[in-house]
């Protein structure tokens, strides 16, 4: 009798810790996606005089309850093809000093405590005012047609585009154009803010200006996209 309750008691443990692994493998296997934050500050467009910048967006919770970190990267190129600056911090703000006169992208993504990261959020541009008597770059300008994921029809598009410069300056644009990414640059040192192109029927085109001032400033703009009926 001794023998067979001692059995019991074994068989019961081991029976214990199966469970515990398979409930662990379960868990790993059913890790819900987390959530890309959202931007806050500074806002779309913004110009910031004040060069010791804190950054903030939504703080996000897991569904599993995982403890969140975010990872925030600044740019001066759109792709993020470098990173000028670039944090990992468990709370929804994070401070840099930044540069002068120079037009920067953020984003931010986040990540749980089990390795899980999130997609990036939308990327925002802001600028920073330079020093008093320094030109100005043009503003990073903004699509207005057609919109970036917008999908018109015909067989020819019209390129439209909007960007201010806080100098006055006169400025002309290249406009780049393709069915590749990067695009390739299709027209240079046009007066206009919009350019037609030709386009075929179901094919995925990309599309970005770059601004030029009279005083030699130049703002390159985000990389846009459509595709046709």
């Amino acid at each position: 009798m001794k023998k067979i309750f001692i059995t019991l008691i074994t068989l019961s443990l081991v029976l214990s810790c199966s469970g515990d692994d398979d409930g662990g493998a379960t868990r790993a296997l059913t890790n819900e996606a987390l959530v890309a934050p959202g931007l806050v500050f500074p806002t779309q467009n913004l110009t910031c005089t004040n060069f010791n910048l804190e950054f903030t967006w939504n703080s996000i919770s897991d569904p599993e309850g995982d403890d969140i970190s975010y990872i925030i990267d600044i740019s001066t190129d759109n792709n993020f093809g470098s990173i000028s600056f670039t944090a990992v911090t468990t709370e929804a703000l994070q401070a840099f000093t930044l540069e002068k006169g120079v037009t920067y992208y953020w984003r931010v993504k986040a990540r749980d405590s089990e390795g899980n990261e999130s997609d990036y959020s939308t990327t925002q541009s802001f600028f920073t005012e330079p020093d008093a008597g320094i030109n100005t770059i043009p503003y990073a300008p903004t699509a207005v047609t057609p919109l970036d994921g917008a999908t018109p029809t015909g067989n020819t598009v019209s390129l439209a585009w909007d960007t201010t410069d806080a100098d006055g300056d006169t400025l002309v644009y290249d406009v780049y154009f393709g069915e590749t990414n990067p695009p390739q640059l299709t027209t240079e040192n046009i007066t206009t803010t919009n350019f037609d192109v030709s386009v075929a029927s179901d094919t995925q085109y990309y599309w970005r200006v770059v601004v030029k001032d009279s005083n030699q400033g130049t703002t390159i703009g985000q990389v846009w996209n459509f595709r046709t009926e």
